[in-house]
């Protein structure tokens, strides 16, 4: 099917260029406060931007990597987009992507932020024009094979792609075999965190439905205060002068100003500019 509804623009990006760029090319943009993903290009794909400092932030923390697997089972297909040259040391983040393309996860590298927005923009396009390359959701026939049946298995653990399941299978060779390993994070791609979920999965007694603990709510996002642009007059100490949704226009109005003028980035306090 072709996707006709709006692009989905987290309100964290609404100051990139990417917004305007998907605006540009006649797309339909909605701002949204999305638990997952930057854009969400379609019911089967969403992309997350990281920039280089929030690269680099989220490897350190294992931030990315629970990310990824949130994203994947949100949407079939997920694309991970890194922007400019991570602020990390290169062993660590190219590591870092090879292990999410062994999942399964699609990356992709841009230059720059115009070049970010090419990107997305070119996908958005895509995701409208070419019929979805996954199965939709519905009923399905379950696979024949033992081997396909196999992998099946191993896929409802959360982090588990059907690449990673068959990597498994392989080296292992069957079943039984993986779930007999003594340490799964010696297998390629598999972190303490894949190899607990596998390891709990495969050993973990049976809880029947009515006593087992409901499934944990998503936690709610805070809201962010929306991002302004205030001119304070030079005159008055603390006097508060007119305030703009986007920065261009409140330096265009900065040139006008009196000499002394500062203009504040409200969310940060940070004072942008200051008149001549």
């Amino acid at each position: 099917m072709h996707e006709t509804g709006p692009v989905l623009v987290d309100h964290r990006e609404r100051n990139s260029v990417v917004p305007g760029a998907l605006a540009a090319a006649g797309l339909d943009v909605e701002l949204a406060d999305l638990p997952v993903g930057d854009y969400v290009l379609g019911h089967h794909l969403a992309v997350e931007r990281k920039g280089p400092a929030d690269l680099g932030a989220s490897i350190r923390d294992g931030r990315l990597f629970d990310q990824a697997v949130r994203l994947q089972s949100a949407f079939p297909q997920a694309v991970l987009l890194l922007e400019g040259e991570p602020r990390i040391a290169e062993d660590a983040w190219r590591g870092a992507v090879c292990r999410l393309v062994e999942d399964g996860f699609t990356v992709l590298h841009s230059l720059d932020a115009d070049d970010s927005a090419a990107w997305v923009v070119r996908l958005a396009k895509r995701a409208r024009r070419t019929a979805a390359s996954v199965r939709p959701e519905g009923p399905r026939r379950a696979p024949r094979h033992p081997s396909a049946q196999a992998e099946a298995m191993l896929t409802v653990v959360p982090g588990i792609s059907p690449t990673m399941a068959r990597s498994l299978l392989a080296a292992y060779g069957s079943l039984s075999a993986v779930a007999a390993a003594p340490d799964l994070r010696r297998h390629p791609g598999i972190g303490p965190v894949l190899a607990a979920r596998l390891t709990e999965a495969l050993h973990a007694g049976y809880v029947p439905l009515a006593d087992r603990d409901p499934e944990p709510e998503r936690p709610t996002r805070t809201p962010r205060a929306p991002r302004r642009w205030m001119l304070a007059p030079a005159s008055a100490t603390g006097a508060q002068g007119d305030s703009f949704d986007r920065k261009a226009i409140a330096l265009r109005a900065l040139r006008g100003a009196a000499s002394g003028t500062q203009l504040i980035d409200t969310l940060t306090g940070e004072v942008v500019a200051q008149a001549g």
